[in-house]
């Protein structure tokens, strides 16, 4: 893994982290759920089932998972196609981070005390 990739994932768990800590309208069924999605998107590139999220997270109910999966769209969080397998997507979230970078930023790159 190279330092453009460390740096990625370092920035993607701290987005995650921070969007986590500022979503005090999402329940914890619901944040659980999202967390769960975002998991599988980052590690297999495919949404879950809504049999593999009821199964994951010890939910008895497909009807449980699409009610969740229903209001996280109305919260604009995702996108949710209920006919479609695998129909769940993420929508980018356009708030703004605030991070801070060790090393020297250059025309849009990232130096980590080396030449890039």
């Amino acid at each position: 893994m190279d330092d453009h990739e460390r740096l990625r994932a370092l920035i993607k768990r701290a987005r995650c982290a921070l969007e986590k800590s500022m979503n005090p309208y999402l329940n914890d069924q619901q944040q659980q759920i999202l967390d769960y999605i975002t998991r599988e998107i980052d590690s297999t590139n495919l949404a879950p089932t809504l049999h593999q999220i009821a199964y994951v997270l010890e939910i008895r109910s497909i009807n449980v998972v699409t009610s969740h999966l229903k209001m996280l769209e109305q919260k604009g969080w995702i996108t949710f196609d209920p006919f479609q397998s695998r129909g769940i997507r993420l929508v980018e979230n356009v708030r703004s981070y605030r991070l801070t970078i060790c090393g020297n930023v250059e025309e849009g790159r990232i130096a980590f005390n080396k030449a890039v």
